[in-house]
């Protein structure tokens, strides 16, 4: 029983909540060189409309929605965030889990997927 508690605190520790990637994914994305921004928004938007084709049609109204992704420094993601229940958020977030990403200096990072509907 202890091994298991030590074990989930560990996790825990370990696991940045959906704040902290969200904070680490907007320190990223500043730092990115321009040709480095181009490149990883052009695949962020391949992503979004491959994801939309499975979740889609996207709401006309509703509260934002951000999907979080940390990746690793080959490009696949390691572990999504999302800020909101919907069906519509659980799927997109489901999708952009699979979505290769180009990786500017070889180190893993976060980065987000920002949703907002308007009628």
């Amino acid at each position: 029983m202890l091994f298991a508690s030590l074990l989930m605190a560990q996790l825990a520790a370990v696991v940045p909540s959906y704040a902290e990637a969200k904070a680490h994914a907007d320190e990223y994305e500043a730092l990115l060189l321009p040709k480095d921004s181009a490149a990883l928004v052009e695949a962020q938007g391949k992503a979004l409309e491959a994801a939309l084709l499975v979740c889609g049609p996207a709401p006309t109204r509703g509260a934002p929605v951000t999907i979080v992704v940390q990746v690793s420094r080959d490009g696949l993601p390691m572990n999504t965030w999302r800020n909101g229940e919907s069906a519509f958020a659980i799927c997109m977030e489901d999708q952009l889990a699979t979505a290769r990403l180009p990786v500017a200096a070889g180190k893993a990072f976060h980065t987000s997927y920002e949703l907002s509907f308007a009628p």
